[in-house]
């Protein structure tokens, strides 16, 4: 037996079993309409679990991309203790040398003298008696309680951390180290602090937010003071030949003690070897935020933040300069105003559909108008969504910005299915019960929407599998989940809807409750009707569902789609010119797919009229382009008292200063070197003895020079004082004129090359520009070919279960492809790029382009006529209106979309409306044409397809 046999078989069992579950389904329609409307309720708490996920990292970078890495190793660093210099360990930890003001002691003598000597503090304070100690202690304790207490209850609430930061640029971007500028920008700070805000009835000001120092109560402005001294330095153009300042970028130094300046200036103008800077374009102003994140305190904040921005508007008014506010949560609150901005347009979308299916599905004929019904199919769709989201939200999957996108998608996905399947309830022969004809619906719609909606969930679920971006994997998977979910709904709910429907059909179907029609029935209709009905009863009797005869009365677009369009596209110079129209389409899509390149960039994720638009043109052009810093840490030190050590450390520093981007020494902020320049200052220092001694670390990082690295180094308590004990540092070098993303990335990746040659340190690299886009780019392409190729694959082998005839599987992933690379080509004439989100819609759009193809070669292999131009006009008279009216509810639908103001929701718009317009053309012109033209039944001859003819006991007019 041939496998189109097996396959014959396969279609005609899946036709059975759907008929049969329509029979059942009439028996118990009313729990098959309250069952799926019970578990929709249910699902309404899980809603309340909403959880949003905007955090950049987490939804944006590869799951294996090197910066993950690189982010978990920084953490490691980070958690690793700091030291304690002030403890000098002796060789043995229970002698005690109180030569030396500092003393290593056992810890637990160490505790207990400890509270001893604060409790003989307090007998001086208070005059008690020296023999109270013990008693004193306890004293302490008691009254210390309510205060610890108070300090446990502050540590449950989580602190908000935040940079309140303004980029200053002038108009024209004018050189702004000049004291025109620095004085006046520096008394705008100091009047900034004292901004204050009315919320709900409370005064706010920066007291509330700012980060204080230890036992401060009030903000400082430190952070800002350089703006001051810039004023005093520029005034006078002669400080810059002072032999005691050195003006080089990114790092200055004062009497030879290097200060970092390259995260408060941009934009600078240097010249010599040394860096002098001549000018700069864009400076910083900031303060540090820490405060008791309260819901009550984080809306103050964002309220006491915009109070900020009007000050900086109205300065900005009065000046030539301009102040850009950014911080650190700024594109966090920026996926969240896409997220604010796109969901809310699903209402508006579902109320232009719902107009849409009202019109399109009502007709003055009673019995062949479906507007209500319709209606409760797009319904059908939102409890559909409704399940999805109640279930990922209870069980801890967060939404995201792409996946906003998802509800409009999975709305037009569904109501192309309650087209369907209204279409082949018109076909049945109206004489025939309800509960005949919701089985022959099922057998016949139900089995062509199960294979899409399968191929859909799996191309989906594939894209879940295979993409490695986070959030569009997200997507994926939440997708598939819909599609599932409206799949279930559309068998269960909708096929009950169409069968309540059935049973009022004379009447008008669901729209006789809302009075639209009047019927006012003679005795000759009703006795006509009764008769008609016995007829059928015996019809049914006998009724063959797997050849089952369609009504003549079709509806009027059904008859136009057979009687004239299909006849049109079969003429012979229609064929010829639309297949001569398809290498003019293959070359445009081969040009578009051609020219789309690789572009990750901020912009992809925020609002084209975001405020973060401009920081983001300004970063690129100098934050990102002028001063690259990264960090690079150091996990297994080497012996640094050895000369081999320190020259080996010295070697991987200077190739790292000698990149082509690189500033060189002047721009390094390495500790050792100070360190060693501060141990050549007393000549009885000797490397190998003295090079770990803790007293001479704990004086050079207690010089106010040298406190900026003391952060940068971890030390270990437990080594013997002189030996190696730090167990991890970092150091940083800073880069030049990376001014597009193709050198940051050649760049980065250059880097991370030479730390692979010295994998005895254990390093890697963090604090670099934006990095999960570096990782992004580099493997976007990679992926983005192998998921949608894996989509394509697992599409065509799908369809080879479900159209187990050679022939429509070939035309199916033909026409499979041609889509696609329609679309890919369409969008990069549009002005897309590939990236995270053009890869998620383009998974999306293979799942689309499956529907059109797979309904009509379904249909098509289905048409038992003995010609390829009956079986065209057979295949366009059940599916065609259908399908154009699923094209036309989508793009109806989504068209509202386009007034989102986002990269990420445009090319979703774009997407849908290219797929969806070449696979229109594609399901009505070509594959019908293409399908038709090799049919093997072209070939039997004219003698036995007549024959054949008159043993198929159907017709069609």
């Amino acid at each position: 037996m041939r496998l189109s046999d097996y396959g014959k078989r396969f279609e005609d069992w899946m036709v059975k079993v759907f008929y049969n579950y329509g029979l059942f389904l009439a028996k118990h329609q009313f729990w098959f309409l309250v069952g799926p409307l019970i578990c929709t309720v249910l699902s309404i708490p899980g809603l309340f679990f909403l959880q949003i996920n905007l955090d950049l990292y987490r939804l944006f970078v590869p799951t294996d991309a090197p910066v993950r890495y690189e982010f978990e190793r920084t953490k490691d660093f980070n958690r690793l203790p700091l030291g304690d210099l002030n403890l000098i360990p002796k060789r043995n930890r229970r002698e005690f040398d109180c030569s030396d003001a500092s003393c290593y002691f056992p810890d637990v003598e160490m505790d207990r003298l400890r509270r001893d000597l604060e409790a003989m503090e307090d007998e001086a304070r208070h005059d008690v008696p020296f023999g109270n100690v013990t008693s004193l202690a306890r004293y302490r304790r008691d009254t210390n309680k309510d205060k610890e207490k108070k300090e446990r209850e502050r540590k449950l609430v989580p602190a908000k951390n935040d940079i309140l930061r303004f980029y200053v640029v002038h108009r024209k971007f004018d050189n702004l180290l000049q004291s025109k500028y620095l004085g006046a920008l520096f008394q705008y700070t100091q009047d900034m602090m004292k901004v204050t805000n009315d919320y709900e009835g409370e005064t706010w000001g920066l007291e509330d937010f700012c980060t204080k120092d230890p036992g401060a109560s009030t903000c400082n402005n430190n952070l800002n003071l350089w703006i001051k001294h810039a004023d005093v330095l520029f005034k006078d153009g002669k400080i810059k030949a002072n032999p005691n300042l050195q003006l080089s970028y990114p790092v200055l130094y004062l009497f030879n003690r290097p200060k970092d300046i390259g995260n408060v200036i941009y934009g600078v103008d240097v010249k010599g070897e040394k860096n002098e800077i001549q000018g700069a374009r864009v400076l910083t102003i900031h303060w540090f935020v820490n405060y008791p994140a309260t819901p009550e305190n984080n809306a103050a904040y964002f309220a006491f933040r915009q109070k900020l921005n009007e000050y900086w508007e109205n300065i900005a008014e009065n000046s030539d300069l301009q102040f850009i506010p950014h911080n650190d949560k700024a594109m966090d609150d920026e996926m969240l105003e896409i997220i604010k901005t796109t969901v809310p347009y699903a209402v508006p979308a579902t109320i232009l559909l719902t107009i849409y299916v009202l019109v399109a599905n009502f007709s003055w004929d009673p019995t062949k108008s479906k507007p209500v019904e319709m209606c409760l199919g797009v319904w059908c769709v939102i409890f559909a969504l409704i399940i999805t989201f109640g279930v990922f939200f209870f069980c801890g999957a967060k939404f995201n910005p792409v996946t906003s996108t998802m509800p409009f998608l999975v709305l037009a996905v569904g109501v192309d299915d309650d087209f369907l399947m209204v279409a082949a309830w018109r076909e049945c022969d109206r004489k025939l019960s309800p509960a005949t004809r919701i089985a022959l619906v099922m057998g016949d719609a139900g089995a062509s929407i199960t294979v899409t909606s399968f191929t859909n969930f799996f191309c989906f679920f594939l894209g879940w599998l295979m993409c490695s971006t986070p959030a569009v994997a997200d997507f994926c998977i939440i997708t598939a989940v819909g599609v599932f979910f409206d799949y279930l709904m559309q068998i269960t709910f909708y096929a009950a809807v169409l069968k309540y429907s059935g049973d009022r059909e004379d009447k008008g179907g669901l729209a006789c409750c809302t009075c639209c029609y009047k019927f006012d029935e003679d005795d000759e209709d009703v006795e006509r009707n009764r008769a008609e009905t016995e007829a059928a009863k015996e019809k049914e009797e006998h009724i063959d569902f797997q050849h089952h005869e369609k009504t003549k009365d079709l509806p009027l677009m059904h008859r136009l789609f057979r009687d004239y369009f299909a006849p049109f596209i079969m003429k012979k110079w229609v064929r010829l010119g639309s297949l001569a129209l398809f290498p003019i389409y293959t070359a445009f899509a081969l040009y578009g797919c051609s020219i789309l390149r690789v572009d990750i960039s901020p912009v992809k994720y925020i609002r084209d009229n975001s405020p973060i638009q401009t920081f983001v043109a300004l970063a690129d052009k100098y934050i990102w382009a002028d001063n690259v810093m990264p960090t690079f840490h150091i996990m297994n030190p080497p012996d640094l008292r050895d000369a081999g050590a320190r020259a080996r450390l010295n070697e991987l520093v200077f190739r790292l200063e000698h990149t082509s981007y690189s500033i060189g020494r002047v721009s390094t902020n390495l500790w050792i070197w100070q360190y060693q320049q501060y141990l050549n200052d007393f000549p009885n220092i000797n490397y190998t003895t003295d090079f770990y001694d803790r007293k001479n670390m704990r004086d050079f990082f207690s010089q106010l020079d040298y406190s900026q690295y003391r952060d940068k180094v971890k030390i270990l308590d437990n080594v013997t004082n002189g030996e190696p004990c730090i167990s991890a540092f970092s150091f940083q070098t800073s880069f030049y004129g990376l001014d597009s993303w193709d050198k940051r990335q050649s760049e980065l990746f250059l880097w991370r090359d030479i730390l692979k040659e010295y994998p005895d340190f254990d390093m890697f690299l963090s604090g670099i520009f934006s990095p999960f886009l570096i990782d992004q780019r580099h493997t976007i392409a990679p992926s983005s070919m192998q998921t949608i190729g894996s989509a394509l694959a697992m599409m065509a082998l799908i369809s080879f279960f479900f159209l187990p005839d050679a022939l429509s599987v070939f035309w199916m992933t033909w026409s499979l492809l041609s889509i696609s690379m329609g679309v890919c080509g369409g969008l990069a004439l549009l002005g897309s790029d590939l990236d995270s989100v053009s890869m998620g819609c383009i998974v999306m759009a293979i799942g689309l382009a499956v529907d059109y193809s797979v309904h009509i070669c379904y249909r098509y292999h289905r048409s038992e006529y003995s010609t390829a131009q009956e079986k065209v006009a057979d295949t366009l008279a059940s599916v065609g209106w259908p399908i154009t009216q699923a094209v036309s509810s989508t793009l109806v639908g989504l068209a509202i979309t386009i007034m989102v103001p986002a990269y990420l929701v445009r090319v979703f718009f774009q997407t849908v409306y290219l797929v969806n317009i070449i696979g229109l053309f594609h399901a009505l012109i070509w594959l019908p044409q293409l399908i038709s033209a090799l049919d093997p039944v072209e070939r039997v001859p004219l003698r036995e397809r007549h024959v054949i003819s008159k043993q198929i006991p159907l017709t069609l007019h």
